[in-house]
């Protein structure tokens, strides 16, 4: 009787530990991305409610960064979904080792990537940053033998604690980057109430 209870204690135990790291897992999995294990839209919504109330806190800005592969489509097609796959890899870790580690980089979907840039003292850094990795994402992807052209396009969206346009990032940051695509692409726009201002 005492070995069969310590048989059913010590599987409990490990019943409970295999519970334990299935829901760690699953709670990996929900909020980092398969493809490119950057963070999904569900956690980069908890950084930015976090970013904002140390912002106000602290009276520091914060950014976002909307980038955009340009044709991505059009690796896929020519490629084949592999290739594709590699450039969102490579575009991801290439975007991680530009940014600081306290900035977060999400994938959103497809070839839709946020930046979070938080604590800044300097809004212009926003825009510097975002020059960068145009720079950084504009060298080719090698696959297979072959260099894949890759180029991106970037919304920037900056902005102090309290100021109004803080509130919706996101959707500044958006109409930027729809400003860049309309530009040509390759480049980076800059949100700003009055008007989007080329860069």
């Amino acid at each position: 009787a005492l070995t069969a209870t310590l048989l059913v204690l010590g599987w409990v135990v490990v019943l409970r530990r295999r519970i334990r790291e299935s829901e760690e897992r699953f709670k990996h999995m929900a909020l980092h991305d398969a493809l490119t294990g950057l963070a999904t839209r569900l956690l980069l919504q908890d950084r930015m409610q976090i970013a904002m109330e140390n912002a106000r806190r602290r009276q520091t800005g914060l950014a976002l960064l909307m980038v955009d592969l340009d044709k991505f489509k059009d690796v896929n097609d020519t490629y084949g979904h592999p290739a594709g796959d590699e450039v969102l890899r490579v575009t991801a870790a290439r975007m991680v080792a530009a940014v600081r580690k306290s900035d977060t980089v999400a994938r959103l979907g497809g070839d839709e990537f946020v930046i979070l840039i938080a604590d800044l003292s300097d809004l212009q850094a926003a825009e510097r940053i975002a020059s960068n990795i145009v720079n950084i994402l504009a060298a080719p992807v090698p696959f297979e033998g072959r260099e894949l052209p890759v180029s991106v396009s970037i919304g920037v969206c900056a902005a102090l604690a309290g100021d109004p346009i803080a509130d919706a990032l996101l959707k500044n940051a958006d109409a930027a980057l729809y400003r860049a695509k309309e530009h040509g692409r390759g480049c980076y726009e800059t949100y700003n109430p009055e008007e989007l201002i080329r860069f």
